[in-house]
């Protein structure tokens, strides 16, 4: 999948790699920055390219359905079967709503101090949502990458709801799991080997727990390997850039 972007004389592309020709793609005279996100080792830092490496939580989708469920933590599980009773409570593969998916999505990445990437970021993604009464309340937009079925984000109108409603907090939050499990069925269904919850990491107790959250489904833990070209005007701009940032502001007279 490619993405291309231009932004003032600035060129970029970004790859979640399929198998694309590389060697025809990766024109470093033609774009000043380079990202190339890959599930295996291509060797790019060769290529004068750097490269992280993150530790991923993928689901692996062998076996029944209902053995699938099974590797589900104890907890996990009875949240997601406890969903069946609750009335009013739908799941969608919903692309026709992608307006109120990213609107979903800005608020809940802003409620947590983050930037919210623009909606154009969503652009080929399979939206999955959870409604309840006709309200959307949580959304897991994937990308297409067959064989491999990637969350591009998780978001829901949880933040914020604990004080002024624990009953819909806590369902918001099951809603939320059983929608993982939807991804699932509709994964299997379709053929895919596994579906990534993207990358986990324990270096704070904040990220500790999301990184918990997304190995309670069962996932084994997986590699991304990022790699990431920049120019020279870019290199040069981004220092300009930073320069500016940490100057004092001026005070309006």
């Amino acid at each position: 999948m490619i993405f291309k972007k231009n932004k003032f004389f600035l060129h970029s592309l970004r790859v979640l790699y399929q198998g694309e020709n590389l060697r025809e793609l990766l024109d470093k005279n033609k774009y000043d920055y380079i990202t190339v996100i890959s599930y295996n080792d291509l060797s790019l830092e060769k290529e004068g390219y750097g490269l992280v490496r993150k530790k991923l939580a993928n689901i692996h989708l062998g076996g029944t359905i209902e053995e699938i469920l099974d590797r589900f933590a104890r907890r996990t599980r009875q949240e997601v079967l406890g969903t069946y009773k609750i009335s009013n409570l739908e799941f969608r593969l919903a692309n026709d709503d992608l307006k109120k998916t990213y609107n979903l999505y800005k608020e809940f990445e802003r409620a947590q101090g983050r930037k919210p990437w623009k909606i154009d970021s969503f652009q080929n993604t399979l939206l999955f949502n959870a409604y309840y009464k006709d309200e959307l309340i949580a959304s897991v937009p994937c990308y297409d990458l067959f064989p491999y079925l990637q969350v591009r984000a998780m978001c829901s109108k949880r933040m914020g709801m604990g004080e002024r409603n624990k009953e819909l907090y806590k369902l918001i939050g099951s809603a939320t799991r059983r929608l993982i499990f939807e991804i699932c069925k509709y994964a299997k269904e379709k053929g895919y080997e596994f579906v990534g919850l993207g990358s986990i990491n324990y270096s704070t107790p904040q990220k500790a727990n999301v990184a918990n959250f997304k190995m309670f489904f069962g996932s084994r833990e997986g590699e991304e390997y990022t790699y990431v070209f920049k120019s020279r005007r870019f290199i040069a701009l981004d220092r300009i850039r930073k320069f500016l940032n940490i100057l004092p502001k001026r005070r309006p007279v």
